[in-house]
């Protein structure tokens, strides 16, 4: 799956990682960069977002076209994420096209203008984007738990920030923040396809191997200090409830995420889950329903979720904590557990498949562990849960002291707060 992965470290700290694929006509490179919204004071809620967006604006030597047509002109094609934990740059092409993929990427990194008129003009796309996600319940139930399960936290704070964090935002504030925030130390130089690490790492000392040594932003940890709130209810002028159920977890390095991962699987990953059969096909309650989590360094979430219709969602909540329940309090049998062993083993290979995936996964496994994890040793985690490991971690994870309910109903619904936690009693 992956095979040949190199590693090296430039005398400043940024690193160098590759995963080659000989027999493949692309390559992927991208640039992590350890910032996100969990590294944000309230004042500049947002910023890693909105730097985002402003790398793609121009360079001294480029503009936002040129930056585009460099890349898709060779056929190529790029974008970029914001995460809590880290951002990513990164661009797909012709193996052969390597040095100059690079050469744009860090160009953007090391030298974006942010010009002022681009700045004003950004910082109202990004309010229309945010004002977009705003007429999806499906969205604003997510991050209305997600606030409400890290109160007065960085990590529940919105990534795209908010009206008041931008409007007080200057272009000054957003220059500062990158300088201290895009330094060797924090970043990842991921490549996967038809390479030679060699070459990678040649390209990258020159591109950034002048820059100063640094490490980054630090990050205020969640513990139990941190408040959680028991439920968030909004309401708007929507035709579904969206329910979202979160419990706080512990952190990526937990001995516990391979039980975790057939946990999740087993529950709510996909149509032969659980709460799949259960809730929609069996009983008709919703459209969709899922479980997923997330882990960070040292917290996490695990979050089951789903639209109903207005009249039975009570039920559905009902229904959904039962089997909770019951993955609590019976052990999964042999088949079931075969079963869904091999769901992700083999999602997890396919997963791995081409440069854009191996990419991602180096340079994620880089940004947050400090090493490749190789997928031999994820695979062997998996396999060895058994169902005794599941329902323990069950028992850690459903813990009602860290459940959060995050509702997002019709103006006219007529459940309290009371009701809707009492469709979760049976936890």
């Amino acid at each position: 799956m992956l095979e040949n992965v190199q590693v090296t470290v430039l005398k400043n700290g940024a690193t160098v990682v590759t995963a080659p694929i000989q027999d493949a006509e692309s390559v992927c490179v991208g640039i992590w960069v350890g910032v996100g919204g969990r590294h944000e004071k309230p004042a500049v809620t947002g910023a890693s977002h909105f730097l985002e967006h402003m790398l793609f604006k121009g360079t001294p030597t480029r503009s936002a076209l040129v930056i585009s047509q460099e890349i898709e002109g060779r056929g190529g094609y790029f974008n970029a994420f914001t995460q809590e934990e880290g951002t990513c740059y990164y661009a797909r092409l012709p193996h052969e096209y390597m040095p100059q993929a690079l050469d744009v990427l860090a160009d953007m990194y090391l030298n974006a203008l942010i010009a002022e008129d681009d700045f004003d003009r950004e910082r109202d796309v990004i309010l229309e984007e945010i004002k977009m996600y705003q007429d999806l319940p499906q969205h604003v139930v997510q991050e209305k738990l997600q606030e409400a399960m890290y109160k007065d936290h960085a990590l529940g704070a919105p990534l795209s920030g908010n009206e008041t964090s931008l409007r007080k935002m200057s272009r000054e504030t957003l220059l500062r923040y990158k300088s201290r925030a895009y330094v060797p130390g924090a970043t990842v130089f991921a490549f996967a396809g038809k390479l030679d690490h060699a070459a990678c790492v040649a390209c990258v000392e020159k591109t950034v191997g002048g820059m100063r040594r640094s490490r980054g932003l630090d990050f205020r940890p969640v513990d139990a200090k941190v408040p959680q709130d028991r439920l968030s209810l909004v309401r708007k002028e929507i035709a579904q409830v969206h329910a979202a159920v979160g419990f706080r977890l512990f952190g990526r390095h937990d001995d516990r995420r391979f039980a975790l991962r057939v946990l999740n699987g087993l529950l709510g990953e996909n149509m032969s889950s659980r709460l799949f059969q259960s809730v929609r096909e069996r009983h008709g309650l919703c459209y969709s329903i899922q479980s997923s989590f997330q882990l960070f360094e040292e917290t996490g979430l695990f979050v089951i979720s789903g639209g109903f219709d207005t009249q039975r969602a009570p039920s559905a909540l009902k229904l959904t904590a039962k089997e909770i329940r019951r993955v609590m309090d019976v052990k999964v049998g042999a088949r079931e557990l075969r079963r869904t062993k091999d769901y992700l083993l083999g999602s997890f290979r396919l997963g791995l498949e081409g440069a854009g995936s191996q990419m991602m996964y180096v340079g994620e496994s880089m940004l947050n562990y400090g090493r490749v994890v190789p997928p031999e040793e994820t695979i062997a985690g998996i396999e060895a849960v058994t169902s005794d490991d599941v329902q323990r971690v069950a028992d850690d994870v459903f813990e009602l002291s860290r459940m959060t309910l995050s509702l997002v109903v019709p103006n006219g619904q007529p459940e309290s707060e009371d009701d809707w936690l009492a469709s979760l009693a049976v936890l």
